[in-house]
């Protein structure tokens, strides 16, 4: 099955695994840009790692990772909620020229100033509450590589990801080495060579046979001796979460005087979004109403182009 996430829980090793399969999601997200195969390759795992690291989260609201870069690419930002929807987008630099062979880190860290920041937004977030923010300079040569560093510096949980992505699929799975409690944690003994062995078994995967495979079958195919209890399986999906509220709420934060400097070259000011393109107008009398009795707000996250 597609579209889904599949959690795995090795109490003997105090482990869990994160498995993701995405293809209409993932051709979602795609269909709205035409973005080069190298490009879509690290957006793909971005979208994976996104989707595993929420579910592995005790959090209500959306899980943000924003990759900023030196290179052709500028900004990758993947979205994925409590729900499991998800959504992304890429900045590439003004006549970007990307070779189909480019690497990460010549995408993005080409000078070794990229950072990666994941954000933790509240769903229902209290007035002048900030959404939870890490950020650490960009490290390793992959999408994997950065996001290990981050989790390893940023939260200190060990955690070993394996991600492919092409343009029909995105593909993931994550090792996460869990804290230890007090009591039995299962009716065998501790395992203390888990963790090097299931690092051993997931570095076996293959692109080619991640990419193809769903994810209850390459469960089986790795984990098959070592008894994992699962839990129920997720379906993943994409949603945006722009609407037309949003963006007002994001123009009346740009100011009166910003919009009037647009509106005096345009009969109206268009907005895009960078995740769906869906495009929202509006006209000089609409513009001044969102200024009748506003209250002050915080920008959006993550704003849609202005044209």
């Amino acid at each position: 099955m597609t579209d889904t996430l599949r959690t795995l829980i090795f109490d003997q090793s105090s482990c869990r695994a994160h498995l993701v399969q995405l293809t209409e999601a993932w051709q979602r997200v795609v269909g709205n840009n035409s973005y080069p195969s190298a490009v879509q390759k690290v957006l793909g795992e971005l979208v994976a790692a996104s989707a595993m690291l929420s579910a592995s989260l005790k959090f209500e609201g959306s899980l943000i990772i924003q990759i900023q870069g030196d290179g052709p690419i500028r900004l990758l930002v993947a979205e994925c909620n409590s729900r499991l929807g998800l959504r992304a987008t890429v900045k590439l630099a003004e006549n970007a020229v990307i070779e189909d062979n480019s690497t990460f880190k010549d995408l993005v860290n080409a000078r070794g100033k990229g950072i990666c920041a994941i954000i933790l937004d509240p769903r229902n977030r209290l007035p002048g509450q900030a959404p939870y923010q890490g950020i650490v300079p960009l490290a390793g040569h992959t999408v994997a590589d950065s996001l290990e560093a981050y989790m390893h510096s940023s939260e200190q949980l060990e955690t070993h990801l394996v991600l492919n992505a092409d343009s029909n699929t995105a593909a993931g799975l994550m090792l996460q080495q869990m804290p230890q409690h007090g009591g039995v944690v299962s009716t065998r003994e501790f395992d203390a060579d888990g963790w090097d062995r299931l690092k051993a078994l997931v570095n076996t995967v293959q692109s080619d046979e991640h990419l193809a495979t769903d994810t209850d079958e390459l469960a089986r195919r790795l984990f098959w001796e070592e008894d994992p209890s699962g839990l129920a399986e997720r379906p993943v999906h994409f949603e945006c979460t722009c609407s037309r509220d949003k963006v007002s709420r994001m123009l009346v934060s740009l100011g009166q005087t910003e919009l009037n400097d647009a509106l005096s070259e345009n009969p109206t000011v268009e907005i895009q979004c960078d995740f769906c393109n869906a495009n929202y107008s509006f006209t000089r009398d609409e513009c001044d109403e969102l200024f009748v009795d506003s209250s002050p707000t915080q920008p959006e996250s993550g704003p849609p182009t202005l044209h």
